[in-house]
């Protein structure tokens, strides 16, 4: 299925979904910015600091979006808690962002605590998006580009983390390793692009047909409530 019935609340998601595109973007810039001309030089970091005070709007900005989403899911238990837990993973890995900036949180906790809020949030992405595709009323192109970005970082981050053992060797390191920071970054730079047609979904939008006749979307009132 390529379209998204609509429910209360998408209209709205979808500001929230293109603000998040937008400073994914500018996430990614100043990032590769950062490594690129601040860190050979050992600073000032201005890109980073442009980056940490992004990331921070961009977690809570991606909230809304993520519940938005998770309407669509089955109602449990289960479902309830991980919706929490994202949402808690988000407002702590804001929050951290913002104590960096301010200088009130050492830079490794801070990282710590943005990797694990990224780590939660790729496990919603994959097994959410993996049940939304198995349903078949959600799009299948925004599933597919969801359970890709949740499963890469899934994956690619523990391995990632490989690079900071010393004591092993280099194979492990920079071949493991490095193989897990380059899926892991392709994920995070396909992220922005995800929020950006989440937008265009949610913001339900008719599409064109032949003929230059707008194609209706159809609106459930009561889906996923």
């Amino acid at each position: 299925m390529d379209t998204l019935i609509e429910i209360p609340g998408d209209r709205t998601a979808a500001k929230f979904a293109y603000a998040s595109a937008g400073l994914g973007v500018v996430g990614v810039a100043t990032l590769g910015a950062m490594f690129a001309i601040e860190v050979p030089r050992n600073g000032p970091y201005i890109f980073g600091t442009i980056n940490d005070a992004t990331g921070g709007v961009f977690q809570l900005t991606i909230i809304p979006v993520i519940v938005q989403v998770h309407c669509r899911l089955r109602r449990t238990p289960g479902s309830e808690a991980a919706k929490w837990l994202v949402i808690a993973a988000s407002a702590a890995g804001s929050a951290s962002s913002f104590l960096l900036v301010a200088k009130k949180l050492d830079f490794n906790v801070s990282t710590g605590i943005s990797v694990g809020a990224m780590v939660v949030q790729a496990g919603w992405f994959l097994l959410a998006h993996r049940a939304l595709l198995k349903s078949g009323g959600y799009p299948r192109d925004l599933a597919r580009l969801g359970e890709f970005i949740g499963g890469a970082l899934v994956v690619g981050l523990p391995l990632a983390a490989l690079t900071a053992l010393e004591p092993a060797p280099a194979w492990i390191r920079w071949g493991i390793g490095g193989a897990g920071i380059a899926v892991g970054a392709a994920a995070w730079v396909a992220w922005p692009y995800w929020y950006f047609l989440a937008g265009r979904h949610l913001s339900h939008v008719p599409r064109e047909v032949r003929g230059g006749v707008p194609r209706p979307r159809r609106r459930n009132i009561g889906a996923g409530y």
